[in-house]
């Protein structure tokens, strides 16, 4: 028959079949049946056995471990993707009539940590949720440890590019939402539909934010947000069991409000995430200069969201600006590496997750925020003069200070968390304990004369309590009035009344002082997170007067500059010119001066640039570079430049590299045309296309053909006409560079040497037809003979000629089979000019005489490229290759 514990365990787990439920029994965290499997396998536990299930006859699985060990573990169950409930005893075990009362306190899952080590403290864990209504689609964001929470509606087809773009943990949707492609490393957690009910949200927003009206939110124009934000609180409030009143709404946001830059360009471009063991690699840490983890957190948003208004650019640049002029910018600096995360403290202040160290921490900030202000006040920047009036949080330090101890505890339940003079009562039963304590010494060193015992001491422990103990030695002599308490190996252990009496008031004073503590403690918890919007609102300030800091002070370590912002006229292009760029990346890892500067134009005149030169030469560093200094100049930093201006951009494309998702049966050519199609259906003409090798995923033809009119298309569209780089192996490509009016070339420049080929990795004007794969080829170590091999290929290619395989000696293959196709035939390829001519030819609206010239012109351009029979022109080829 099943126990009343197990019982208990098994109504609890009913309501949390999907959760790993830790169940607490006394000092441990308990685990059965396969929760107890599971864990055993993630956190490497011994899987032991309790009595038999009273259903099945077999053992029950059973792991556990201590409670205090709780976030270590917890961290590495969240990390394993597992959703874990915290079963917690809400009453005193001494108090208790029976069975203890357990409830779960808390749902921990990869979108709702609050203050855990599962929780890198430079990372943030964003919570989202979405619903589709008709045509639109509202999605809701929450930082459960920082208490900021926003939402936006956009159209249904863009829902899961919005809502992938701010790298959420986790996605709560309704159960009955089809959702085929969640954002990558995003779990999805399914909710009843009832709870994003647009009523039940209205109520709940009202609720959570103290508002009257959903009016001055923006939130009763976008019905799709309003359920979206409701389900997303339905859920923060079903697995945190809390109102969770740190919680700030900054309002609905806009799209147009700043740059687009997709799940998939930050990624490309490794904004502010990179492959494992190339973290160096991200942009962002490559340029975070932050004091806390507050700033660099900020860092990544103002990169993945850059403003598209001018004057907060230009307010950010000014900032910035006038902390590299400030004297006493590294003063500053250093205080600012003193300050806690005063953010995450607000969020565990709201969650009830404080202990005293927390508070003593908020405090200690607190007290530093005067000289911060301070050293801003007067600043010609607007920005860091608003900083300066940030709040200084000083009644709450004053509160804190003269409540909790100076050296206190880890936890409020270890004891000692609680100041001398904040309670009469329990500075009483304090001293009753140190008096009793006194009175132990003095009571050991009495014993000892009166019995003669030279050896006899008094101890205790939480099993037995308080005890005298004497060796085996000296046993013949113990006194009467002992009464034998413990048998020992080498000793025996008695009490005597006086002792028995004297430990029960010292043990009812350390319970009673500890029950006084917690209460006075979990009071000041309370009484503080009505404050916790103060203390985010500072610690929001602190981060960003770290971000800007930081940035300064990059800017004076490597020499970079002040970006010039334009403004352009409505319906105006977007415009990027650089001097002397270079690469933020590769400036920061390369010893100074190593780094290749290149300059860069781009405007209403010269919107396309095609891209040309050999492998390894730079080409994409080059498409990177213009994209990576675009984000940092419009999120607000100085550049790697000698002179960089720009007019704001609404939205990043990129199409680098080359990937598959295998899981969803696309190919890596499918990734790549979906997204070209994004830019070309998507793009603005202030926006930035950076395309890399597009086409190549396929067949020759298939590929320069897809290029060549995308480009085309790119250029003479209306509306999708975006400020485009576009780098390519496709030569042919060049000729539009030079047909079309707003498009240009450029190439890498190389030097040719006997020994082979040196990059510049210096931009040039013009195009290129030399890709010299074969010469990579030799630097990676591809042996001789196929190298010699592939030169021969190349010549007949170049040349036209048909293939034949050869040995490795030299000597022909003779079989039939061997034979391939000309790759290329000269006879059926029309020059260039000759094909503009037939294609500019309007044959219903020429006179016979223009139609007879455009003939005599079309074989004069003919006779020009005749061919030989065979197919191949060794004259026009020669003077090709030259």
């Amino acid at each position: 028959m099943a126990t009343p514990m197990m019982k208990q365990y098994a109504s609890l787990k009913s309501q949390h079949a999907d959760e790993i439920l830790l169940f607490r029994m006394g000092d441990f965290y308990e685990t059965f049946y396969e929760d107890a499997k599971t864990v055993s396998r993630v956190l490497g536990l011994t899987l032991t056995s309790r009595e038999k299930d009273a259903e099945s006859g077999e053992a029950i699985p059973l792991a556990g471990f201590p409670y205090h060990a709780l976030d270590g573990y917890l961290t590495r169950l969240v990390r394993a993707g597992l959703r874990v409930a915290i079963c917690e005893q809400t009453e005193d075990p001494s108090a208790a009539k029976g069975l203890v009362r357990r409830e779960v306190v808390e749902v921990v899952t990869a979108g709702t940590l609050i203050g855990s080590s599962a929780l890198p403290e430079r990372e943030t864990a964003m919570l989202c949720s979405l619903v589709i209504e008709g045509e639109r689609a509202g999605i809701a964001f929450c930082d459960l440890a920082g208490g900021s929470v926003t939402a936006t509606g956009v159209p249904g087809p863009e829902a899961l590019e919005e809502a992938g773009r701010r790298l959420p943990r986790e996605m709560v949707v309704p159960s009955d939402l089809p959702l085929d492609a969640p954002p990558p490393e995003c779990s999805v957690t399914r909710s009843e539909p009832w709870k994003f009910d647009h009523d039940l949200a209205t109520e709940l927003i009202s609720d959570q934010f103290g508002l009257r009206t959903l009016e001055g939110t923006g939130l009763a124009s976008s019905r799709a947000a309003t359920r979206a934000l409701g389900g997303l609180l339905s859920y923060v409030r079903d697995t945190k069991r809390s109102s969770m009143r740190h919680l700030r709404f900054d309002g609905l946001y806009g799209r147009e409000e700043m740059m687009l830059v997709s799940r998939g360009a930050a990624d490309d471009l490794r904004l502010v995430r990179s492959p494992p063991g190339e973290e160096q690699s991200a942009l962002a840490a490559c340029i975070d200069f932050s004091k806390t983890p507050a700033g660099s957190r900020l860092l990544a948003q103002w990169l993945l969201a850059p403003p598209m208004d001018a004057m907060v650019i230009i307010g950010r640049h000014a900032a910035v600006d006038a902390l590299v002029s400030m004297a006493a910018l590294e003063e500053l600096r250093k205080t600012m590496a003193r300050a806690a995360d005063l953010q995450r403290q607000s969020g565990k202040l709201g969650a009830r997750k404080s202990g005293p160290r927390d508070l003593l921490a908020i405090a200690a900030t607190a007290r530093l925020l005067p000289e911060l202000t301070d050293l801003l006040a007067g600043s010609p920047s607007r920005r860091l003069e608003r900083l300066s009036a940030m709040d200084r949080l000083e009644d709450l330090a004053d509160r804190i200070e003269s409540t909790v101890s100076q050296s206190p505890p880890l936890r409020a339940s270890d004891g000692g968390a609680i100041a001398s003079g904040v309670d009469e009562s329990l500075d009483e039963l304090r001293d009753v304990r140190s008096g009793g304590r006194s009175w132990l010494s003095e009571f050991e060193a009495r014993e000892r004369e009166r019995t003669g015992l030279s050896k006899l001491s008094v101890g205790f422990n939480r099993v037995f309590g308080y005890y005298i103990e004497i060796p085996r030695s000296q046993l013949e002599e113990v006194p009467a009035d002992y009464s034998r308490k413990q048998t020992l190996v080498g000793a025996e252990r008695f009490v005597t009344p006086e002792l028995k009496e004297m430990e029960t008031r010292i043990l009812r004073a350390d319970e009673e002082i500890l029950r006084l503590e917690q209460s006075i403690f979990s009071s000041l918890v309370d009484e503080l997170a009505e404050s916790s919007g103060r203390i985010l609102e500072t610690g929001n300030a602190l981060a960003e007067l770290d971000l800007l800091s930081g940035l300064a002070a990059l800017a004076i370590e490597r020499g970079y500059v002040r970006p010039e912002v334009l403004d352009p006229a409505p319906g105006d292009g977007a415009e990027l010119h650089l001097r002397a760029g270079r690469h933020p990346v590769l400036d920061s890892l390369l010893p100074r001066g190593e780094c290749i500067p290149n300059d860069l134009d781009l405007d209403a005149g010269r919107r396309i640039l095609i891209v040309t030169g050999p492998n390894m030469a730079g080409k994409s560093t080059y498409l990177r570079q213009a994209a990576l200094l675009l984000v940092m100049g419009q999120a607000g930093s100085f550049v790697p430049a000698d002179a960089m201006s720009f007019s704001p951009f609404d939205r990043l494309f990129t199409r680098i590299g080359s990937s598959d998702r295998i899981t969803r049966g696309q190919s890596s050519f499918l990734v790549e045309m979906a997204e070209a199609a994004l830019v070309l259906n998507s793009a603005s003409n202030r926006s930035l296309a950076i395309l890399d090798e597009l086409g190549r995923g396929t067949s020759t033809f298939d590929g320069l053909s897809l290029a060549w009119a995308m480009i085309e298309y790119l250029h003479d569209h209306p509306e999708h006409r975006p400020l485009t780089l576009f780098a390519t192996h496709y030569h042919e490509l060049t000729s539009l560079g030079e047909r079309l009016d707003a498009a240009a070339n450029v190439n890498v420049a190389v030097r040719e040497t006997e020994d082979g080929v040196v990059f510049l990795y210096r931009m040039v004007d013009g195009g290129c037809d030399r890709s010299y794969g074969i010469h990579v080829a030799s630097m990676a170590g591809v042996p001789e003979a196929v190298r010699t091999r592939a030169k021969g290929v190349l010549h007949d290619l170049e040349a036209g000629r048909h293939l034949k395989a050869v040995h490795l000696d030299g000597s022909r293959v003779d079989s039939p089979d061997q034979l391939a196709l000309p790759l290329f035939d000269p006879a059926e390829r029309p020059a260039p000019r000759l094909l503009e001519l037939l294609r500019d030819a309007d044959p219903d609206s020429m006179s016979p005489r223009d139609a007879l010239e455009r003939l005599y012109e079309l074989r004069s351009l003919a006779m020009e490229h005749e061919v030989e029979p065979g197919g191949y022109a060794p004259e026009a080829e020669e003077g090709r290759r030259q």
